[in-house]
Order: C-alpha cells, then sequence, then structure tokens
C-alpha cells in the first residue's frame, strides 16, 4: 500500500515539475517572439509564468541553462523523429531530410526562437554535430570527409531554417528536391572518391 501511495505522489510530482518546466519554456518563448533572446530577464520569464525567481532557479541556472535544455529537448524530439522514420542506410538521402523537415514544422515556434540571428550559428553547429554524431561512421572522422560532411550538413540544416523562416519559402517538395540533388550529384560523389 504504502508503495503504491509513494508511487503515485512520484508521478504527481514528476507532472507538476514538467508543467512547471514548461510554464518558465512557454513564457521565454513568448517573450522571445517579442525581444532578443539574450536580453530576456529571468524576471520577465518569472512574472509571465506566473513563479518567483527561486521556481525559475530551482530548474535553470540562467537564460543560457534554459536554451540549452530547449535545444537539447528539441535534438532530442529531432532525432526520435529520424530513429522512427529511418534506418542508417538512409542516412542523408530524402526520408532522412523529409524526417527533419517535419521535426522543424512540429517544433517551428520554438526553432524559430532557436534559430534567431543571435543564437543561429550555435544551434545549427548542434543540430549538424549531433545528426552526424548520432550515426555510427568511423570513416567521418577523416579530415577531408569531416569536412564533406560539415559543409553539407551545416548548410543543409542552414537553408532549412532559412527557409522556414522565409515569408517567400520555397514549398517543402522543391527544398527537399535540391536536398537530394546536392546528396546524389555532390555529397555521395565526394564522399566515395575519397574513400
Amino acid at each position: 500500500m504504502k508503495k503504491e501511495q509513494s508511487a503515485i505522489k512520484e508521478k504527481k510530482y514528476i507532472k507538476a515539475t514538467n508543467a512547471t518546466r514548461e510554464a518558465l519554456l512557454n513564457a521565454f518563448f513568448m517573450l522571445a517572439h517579442k525581444e532578443k533572446i539574450y536580453q530576456i530577464t529571468i524576471r520577465e520569464i518569472t512574472e509571465l509564468a506566473n513563479y518567483n525567481h527561486a521556481t525559475f532557479y530551482r530548474y535553470f541556472v540562467d537564460i543560457y541553462a534554459l536554451i540549452d535544455y530547449a535545444e537539447y529537448e528539441f535534438l532530442r524530439d529531432m532525432r526520435k523523429t529520424i530513429e522512427e522514420t529511418c534506418n542508417e542506410s538512409q542516412f542523408g538521402e530524402r526520408q532522412f531530410f523529409e524526417a527533419m523537415i517535419r521535426c522543424f514544422r512540429k517544433n517551428e515556434y520554438r526553432v524559430s526562437v532557436l534559430l534567431s540571428e543571435e543564437n543561429r550559428s550555435h544551434f545549427l553547429r548542434k543540430i549538424s554535430e549531433n545528426t552526424t554524431n548520432s550515426i555510427n561512421r568511423p570513416d567521418f572522422n577523416e579530415p577531408k570527409k569531416r569536412a564533406i560532411r560539415n559543409i553539407y550538413f551545416y548548410g543543409i540544416f542552414y537553408a532549412i531554417s532559412v527557409n522556414l523562416q522565409s515569408r517567400e519559402a520555397l514549398p517543402d517538395e522543391d527544398l527537399l528536391n535540391i536536398i537530394q540533388n546536392l546528396f546524389d550529384n555532390w555529397y555521395r560523389p565526394e564522399m566515395d572518391l575519397n574513400d
């Protein structure tokens, strides 16, 4: 009986903890759509979320930790989406990038903030590193292949991010055709050439 009660209390605590963290994140993202992300104060976040400063510090050390957590959440969701959709042999192919674009679209509200001007380079580097590190390919560490991989993936993720934020965006299908063309006509031949 005590174990059941303890388990119920723990589930309620976890649910409340997740809800509080989510409320703080939502407040941050609401503010970030109005001002630069690194100018947002903890006071603004806690007032909007209707919590006190101590609550914020229970979850995050500072704004940078909150942003890191939001990035981590997106990367985790991206990895899950890719794992559910693609196998390792499809890494870098059309199905892989379809899954990526779906993930970006699903998280568009938050991603548009994480890819804002002041955070774009940092976040794109994380996305690129996270994606390529999740593929177990030792040959990726050779200097030429690493350079090819970095140019291709960083460029692709940059194009996806700019397209998501553009008022005159390409349809996803057209963007996927460009990505596939680069993969077939530049990336794959360059990687094969350097085997």
